[in-house]
């Protein structure tokens, strides 16, 4: 009920609107009833009820990172699985004549992905022409024909474009190998040592030696400032690397038994000079040739020595400061042709070129990883005979002369195209049984091969109409028919052969397809390379992906569900469980993971599961730590209470009510534990600790690594698959994590 009170009088004096209107009457009529559906009925609810798993997808769905990483997932391990089974390139093998080919999905020439490899600044050969003649574009042919790389790296030399050469260049290190010419060795060592402390650059042993002979010192060339001057075009020169530079002697060392006891002695043969021209191509007119056997059998009164050698010896000024020398050449002539044993050892010991003692390494008979031959070789073995006593001191070249090319090199072309080589004629006769070519010659009948007891028979052939025809070039190895040209300088020479059995061997030049003489129908190809073994790394990375995906799936899967237990007891039960639980754990914990990989890689054997137990036994830590702290976070909250006074069992509160609001945070880390996994075993694969005999990634890059200069494609496919890996377990395990959050049940973002 109002009161009075409840009202206030308006003022009288306020305007009043007139356009109110005051009486207005609303009755039924202005009103009309609409009926859309006269039937009545109950609608459904719009939205339909989902399942937990349905509304995880959904969100997993939208987070479009996520997806994409596992579509990227699940194409690596499908491919690691097909590709291994549909590649029938076998990688157990090892194939010779595939090794290091280059990466080829293009056709060659393309410039990208076409099977050819970049070189810049190869050390070039001049011996085959040093002295090209003629007009400036035949000398540049010249050049162009005859100066190659490393025949034995670049075998093929139709396999080379794009060459450009530079001019002669002055080297002062052993990059260029046995291609440099002339120069200095540089050697000395770093640091002060006692005042005439000698220190030697020596010829390795000469055994039984005879000097009853002259023997001349031709050369002993060291250090000429002139000629230094002149190579590098200026008045001044500066001391290598900041060396002062040491005066040397030339010495004879031998050994001579008194009273069954062996002593070292030596004879100087020339005095401590800083620069020595004795009978070098700088004053050979002006200064004779010194004969040392004089002076040896002078001062030893010997003639023969069971072990000597030749010594050049310098001495420091007792101050702190490196000092080297530079030996431009030394040259041993014997005067006794007849003794061409004693003369072989003085020309091993004898150089006037500074690179190839340089390229020998002092501790054995190899040029850079190569064996000496000593019977075909000159060049290297007069060279190998030059050492030190100390391995540590320097040896370097100092000014030498080298030609540089920059290329390109068709691998695959070196590989399996056309080559150069001899065919005997008993082959072309079996390629004409064949039926893959045609050979016509003037056979004039029967002819004797051996005047001897027992007398053969068979054709003689008239070379002078030879021609041979390919009739079948997808089975004929040959790659161009052979013309007469070919057998200008076998014009006068006959053959003789019969149906069964070759008497003579007659090589032919020709022209083959490799990949043919080989037994393949057609060049291969491989998308990501060979390695060292010519195994196809395309197949072999895939196989390694799988070793590596299995054994990450597997330590995932037992460190997961053990860590998951573990930590949830000790973050559900707290107290003194958790006490004794954390203190393993720590205990555990502070084993570095390598010393528990090594024991039980030593102790077990280093094969795939001996290697997944390794990884297991600490692998769990991390998840049980994760689980802990989650368990500890939620097991106070309300609906855990309420859960628990209602009579819920620990294990129902431990899988209902706590686990699936910790999954998410849980699984993150633990998804992340498969490309850790794989990191892991590279590292021990480094270390010389990794699988054996079995192809994985770390294998793959543990093996390669040391290409990764020369061949790096080795190593960047195999890196692109582990970061793929990585990125992709991190961003699935992201969206895996809000996926799988109770909490976000029914959110639309």
């Amino acid at each position: 009920m109002f009161e009075d009170k409840d009202f206030e009088l308006l003022d009288e004096k306020a305007p009043v609107n007139e356009n109110i209107v005051d009486d207005v009457e609303i009755s039924d009529d202005d009103f009309t009833l609409t009926q859309i559906d006269e039937s009545v009925h109950e609608q459904r609810i719009q939205t339909k009820p989902t399942t937990f798993l349905k509304d995880s997808l959904k969100r997993f769905r939208k987070n479009k990172s996520s997806v994409v990483a596992a579509y990227i997932l699940g194409i690596l391990l499908l491919m690691s699985f097909l590709v291994p089974i549909i590649d029938r390139n076998d990688t157990r093998e090892v194939h010779e004549d595939y090794t290091f080919l280059a990466p080829k999905l293009f056709k060659s020439g393309t410039g990208f992905w076409d099977g050819t490899a970049k070189y810049k600044n190869i050390p070039v050969d001049i011996s085959a022409n040093p002295n090209p003649t003629g007009t400036p574009e035949e000398i540049e042919a010249q050049k162009q024909e005859d100066w190659w790389p490393d025949k034995d790296r670049f075998s093929n030399h139709r396999a080379i474009s794009k060459k450009k050469f530079t001019d002669q260049q002055y080297i002062n290190d052993s990059t260029a190998g046995d291609y440099a010419k002339d120069g200095y060795v540089q050697f000395g060592y770093l640091g002060s040592r006692k005042e005439g402390e000698a220190y030697d650059f020596t010829s390795r042993a000469i055994e039984n030696l005879n000097l009853n002979n002259n023997l001349y010192l031709n050369v002993f060339d060291v250090y000429d400032v002139n000629k230094i001057h002149l190579r590098e075009g200026k008045d001044t020169f500066d001391t290598p690397d900041n060396y002062h530079l040491g005066e040397c002697a030339l010495y004879f060392k031998y050994q001579e038994e008194v009273n069954r006891e062996v002593f070292d002695k030596e004879v100087q043969l020339i005095d401590y000079k800083l620069v020595h021209n004795i009978g070098s191509f700088v004053t050979s007119l002006a200064e004779p040739k010194l004969n040392i056997a004089e002076i040896i059998q002078n001062e030893t009164g010997q003639t023969t020595f069971q072990n000597a050698q030749f010594a050049v010896r310098m001495v420091v000024d007792g101050k702190d400061r490196n000092t080297c020398s530079l030996i431009g050449g030394i040259s041993f002539e014997y005067d006794n042709a007849a003794d061409e044993e004693t003369q072989k050892k003085f020309e091993a010991i004898s150089f006037t070129s500074a690179s190839p003692v340089v390229a020998v390494d002092p501790n054995s008979d190899k040029v850079r990883g190569k064996k000496i031959d000593s019977g075909k070789d000159e060049g290297k073995t007069n060279f190998k005979y030059w050492t030190y006593w100390s391995s540590t001191d320097i040896r370097r070249v100092y000014l030498a002369k080298a030609y540089f090319c920059s290329f390109t090199y068709d691998t695959y072309e070196a590989a399996f195209g056309k080559i150069d080589q001899d065919i005997a004629l008993k082959d072309l006769i079996n390629y004409e049984k064949e039926g893959w070519i045609s050979l016509t010659s003037d056979v004039t009948g029967q002819s004797t091969l051996y005047d001897t007891e027992d007398t053969y028979f068979g054709y003689c052939l008239d070379v002078k109409n030879f021609t041979c025809k390919i009739l079948e070039p997808d089975k004929c190895p040959l790659a161009e028919p052979i013309t007469l040209k070919d057998l200008e300088e076998y014009e006068k020479m006959a053959v003789y052969y019969d149906e069964d059995y070759v008497y003579g061997f007659f090589p032919i030049k020709a022209t083959f397809w490799q990949y043919k003489l080989k037994g393949l129908k057609s060049i291969p190809t491989f998308l990501m390379g060979t390695d060292r073994n010519g195994r196809d790394l395309f197949k072999y990375v895939f196989e390694g992906l799988r070793t590596s995906l299995l054994l990450g799936f597997l330590t995932f899967i037992v460190c997961f569900l053990f860590g998951l237990a573990w930590g949830a007891i000790c973050g559900y039960f707290g107290g003194t469980v958790d006490l004794l639980m954390e203190r393993f754990t720590d205990i555990l914990a502070g084993i570095p993971w390598i010393v528990v990989m090594t024991l039980v890689i030593i102790h077990m054997g280093s094969n795939f599961w001996t290697f997944a137990l390794a990884l297991c036994m600490t692998g769990w830590i991390g998840t049980a730590a994760r689980t802990r702290t989650q368990f500890y976070r939620f097991r106070g909250r309300e609906y855990v209470l309420a859960s628990r006074t209602l009579g819920a069992s620990d294990a129902r509160l431990i899988t209902k009510h706590i686990l699936p609001n910790s999954l998410g945070t849980i699984i993150t880390g633990a998804v992340l534990m498969i490309p850790s996994v794989i990191f892991s075993e590279a590292v021990i694969s480094y270390l010389g600790l990794g699988l054996q005999n079995i192809a994985s990634l770390g294998v793959i890059l543990s093996k390669n690594q040391v290409y990764l200069k020369t061949d790096p494609y080795l190593l960047i496919y195999p890196s692109i698959i582990i970061a793929l890996i990585m990125i992709s377990f991190n961003l699935f395990g992201n969206g895996l994590r809000d996926a799988i959050n109770p909490s976000l049940k029914g959110e639309e973002q």
